[in-house]
């Protein structure tokens, strides 16, 4: 499932993940309120200004994976967990064929099912919980060529 295009006069869903997400970058989108306004193309601009990409306020797909990337964290995550790094694991994840269910951010039970396939997978603890050892391998990932 690809991310939507989002743009200023945006009021998809995803407009409050994009705006957690920058917030949590340390870009001021104003309000978290799921409405893609000045505040927010600012912050967008700024942050594809600082990652040195086409600065047009639209959030694409470039955008979206420069996003995931930015967040270098790795906390552990599990069922409910949200945010950023959940968006990462699912991008790096899905490119390599797990099915996640989709990069939004939200840690459910499809996620967890493709955790648990991938912990099979490289011979690890099959807890659907991702600790250091599963970030290893997610982060190998990007290495094996499955996020450009």
């Amino acid at each position: 499932m690809a991310e939507p295009v989002l743009k200023k006069g945006s009021n998809d869903p995803a407009v409050r993940d994009l705006q957690e997400a920058l917030k949590s970058l340390g870009y001021d989108v104003g309000p978290v309120d799921g409405v893609f306004g000045a505040k927010t193309e600012s912050a967008v601009k700024k942050f594809q200004q600082a990652r040195e990409i086409a600065v047009d306020g639209v959030v694409g797909r470039v955008t979206w994976i420069n996003i995931d990337e930015a967040d270098q964290s790795h906390p552990v995550l599990k069922i409910g967990s949200t945010g950023l790094p959940v968006r990462r694991l699912q991008s790096r994840m899905s490119a390599v064929g797990f099915n996640t269910g989709g990069v939004d951010g939200r840690f459910g039970a499809t996620t967890e099912a493709a955790v648990k396939k991938l912990q099979h997978d490289y011979h690890l603890d099959s807890d659907g919980i991702v600790g250091p050892k599963t970030w290893q391998v997610v982060d190998a990932l990007e290495n094996e060529g499955g996020v450009s």
